[in-house]
């Protein structure tokens, strides 16, 4: 009958289909929470169509290889995100489960807000013979694609980056101007432009500089609260709206960013590129303008230039 589960017989006991193990490994398969088996050497033994979605790696390419080559998480505490804890060898040492929120970095080479969990696999007798990691976006991954889908049709997003358009941002700027002229609630503004980008387009081409600004746009905006913007700015620079920051908070802010920079791995023909960029940012003051913002933050952002990059200057005035 249609819908009826099918049995069978295994050792003169009754099994229903969805007791099976060939049943349990295709839904593991197919769920979208990423889903990894190693064993104590760390090899992956098995990678579901979730785990492809979140690191953009496919199961192909990753089984058999070291779990650290394909999953890299690094916590926003870390000074540089790229540096990961080992959360599968804790767990093969001890047993114990753990829980963590990371940065998950892409194939691509951006990096990703993740909640992973790992707990230990044990044989009959109690013996550790692996670990199991799942995985999965912190943001809704439907939700941001739908925002980006209606932003893309409304021509709001920049097509090489996937975040804001200038015009889009300055609007946005506008908007948070005008709201501080009413409510007095701060804000601030961040510029970050990726570091020697003449020098590294000369060295590996254009498609390389395509490939590590959608890295780092893709690596920002993920670390962006949902009350925040960032469009770019030019071929080399993006620029944040960072709403109820403080002259305080924004310092604190210009660190996570600079460090999730930090994070950034890009893959071109065997090379690894780091990535680094310089920061310059400004709070909103009384009398600011659009105009006046701009000057400032950019101000700031040439003084990080002008010392030799990877650098953060704060203009309070």
């Amino acid at each position: 009958m249609k819908g009826r589960l099918a049995d069978e017989t295994v050792d003169g006991e009754f099994v229903s289909e969805l007791e099976r193990e060939d049943v349990h490994r295709r839904i593991l398969e197919s769920l979208q929470t990423g889903v990894c088996l190693v064993d104590r050497n760390h090899k992956v033994l098995f990678w579901n169509e979730g785990a492809e979605k979140t690191t953009g790696h496919l199961r192909q390419d990753v089984l058999g290889r070291d779990a650290h080559e394909v999953i890299q998480p690094g916590t926003e505490d870390d000074e540089d995100p790229s540096r990961s804890r080992d959360f599968i060898a804790e767990v093969l040492r001890d047993g114990e489960p753990t829980f963590a929120e990371v940065m998950l970095r892409h194939k691509a080479g951006h990096l990703i807000p993740a909640r992973m969990r790992v707990v230990a696999i044990r044989n009959d007798h109690g013996t550790i013979i692996g670990a199991a990691e799942s995985f999965e976006e912190s943001v809704s991954a439907s939700d941001w694609d739908r925002r980006q889908e209606k932003l893309s049709a409304y021509g709001a997003l920049d097509p090489g980056t996937g975040v804001l358009t200038e015009h889009f941002l300055l609007s946005h700027l506008r908007e948070n101007l005008r709201t501080f002229s009413e409510c007095q609630v701060p804000f601030s503004v961040v510029s970050i432009r990726i570091d020697k980008l003449g020098d590294l387009r000369a060295r590996y081409g254009p498609g390389a500089i395509a490939i590590m600004s959608r890295a780092v746009g893709q690596t920002l905006e993920n670390g962006m609260r949902p009350a925040d913007f960032l469009g770019r700015r030019g071929e080399a620079d993006f620029l944040s709206i960072v709403t109820e920051c403080s002259s305080v908070d924004v310092g604190n802010v210009c660190e996570r960013l600079k460090r999730s920079v930090h994070g950034i791995k890009v893959n071109w023909w065997g090379d690894r590129l780091p990535v680094t960029a310089s920061l310059g940012a400004t709070t909103v003051l009384a009398d600011d303008t659009v105009e006046s913002l701009l000057a400032r933050v950019d101000r700031s952002m040439q003084e990080s230039v002008a010392a030799g990059g990877d650098l953060i200057t704060i203009v309070r005035e």
